[in-house]
């Protein structure tokens, strides 16, 4: 098991929904949490928390939908006089409703945030998780990486990019012979954050609880997991995709909901993905 005591950990979006849980969660476990958000005075917030609890964090800001600013938090990091151990990639946003009526600046937004913003981060601080003796990368991905989602394409399609990228760095990691760097995918249904208010979670995806999927990353993490797939029935979307012909794999989703699971999304501003 892994010990977090002195480990430097960043965590993008980590000023609220599962990222200020995991933040809170691992500075009490011995972590220096270094919390990147766009909600500044939020994350100044979850640090103060961390510190009168006696632990040690940062808050910095990021605009995750601006290259330079992450080439900025870099640079913070770095006049801090920290090398990062770990680095959870836990930002996205989400936006829901049909394809042709969100606005194409939705659509692309949705990329550049949760795509283009964390190859760019693991880019950055991947020297760092190099010179690191145990380093993970955690890529927050979604069930929905694994399945078509009616009425969330661009998000459920950053989400099979998350999922590409991260079993691809973590061959090429053992084609390279790097085994210092671990990473885990973690690829939850819906999560009761507030992020996808007025969704209809399927009959078989019932909603996860904030602290339930932040257990399961946190023993992700300590065991080196390829990835953290929650609830039981995400487990099983390989297998049934494999085994059921494209015409009965889509009616399935359909009747158990999954595919207007989108239908009546309303959400909220902020961080974090599910």
């Amino acid at each position: 098991m892994k010990n977090f005591s002195r480990k430097k950990i960043l965590i993008t979006g980590g000023a609220s929904g599962i990222g200020k849980l995991m933040a809170t969660t691992l500075a009490k476990r011995g972590a220096e949490v270094i919390i990147a958000d766009i909600q500044l005075e939020e994350a100044k917030r979850v640090v103060a928390e961390i510190k009168e609890s006696g632990g040690k964090a940062h808050a910095i800001f990021v605009d995750l939908a601006q290259i330079d600013s992450i080439k900025k938090l870099k640079t913070q990091v770095e006049s801090l006089n920290l090398e990062i151990d770990i680095l959870i990639n836990n930002a996205g946003v989400v936006f829901g409703g049909e394809f042709e009526h969100l606005t194409l600046e939705k659509h692309l937004l949705t990329y550049k945030i949760n795509v283009d913003a964390l190859v760019a981060t693991t880019h950055l601080f991947f020297n760092d998780l190099k010179r690191s003796p145990d380093a993970n990368i955690v890529n927050i991905a979604s069930a929905s990486g694994f399945v078509g989602l009616p009425f969330g394409v661009t998000y459920a399609s950053s989400k099979w990019a998350i999922v590409g990228f991260s079993e691809s760095l973590r061959v090429e990691l053992l084609e390279r012979k790097i085994p210092n760097i671990h990473v885990t995918t973690v690829c939850p249904g819906y999560i009761s954050t507030g992020m996808f208010s007025g969704v209809k979670a399927p009959l078989i995806l019932p909603w996860l609880k904030p602290e339930t999927i932040v257990h399961k990353i946190i023993l992700g993490i300590e065991t080196n997991s390829p990835f953290v797939k929650e609830p039981f029935m995400v487990k099983t979307i390989d297998l049934l995709k494999g085994i059921l012909p494209l015409f009965l794999s889509t009616y399935l989703l359909k009747i158990l909901g999954v595919s207007s699971s989108m239908t009546n999304w309303k959400g909220r501003k902020g961080s974090h993905n599910g």
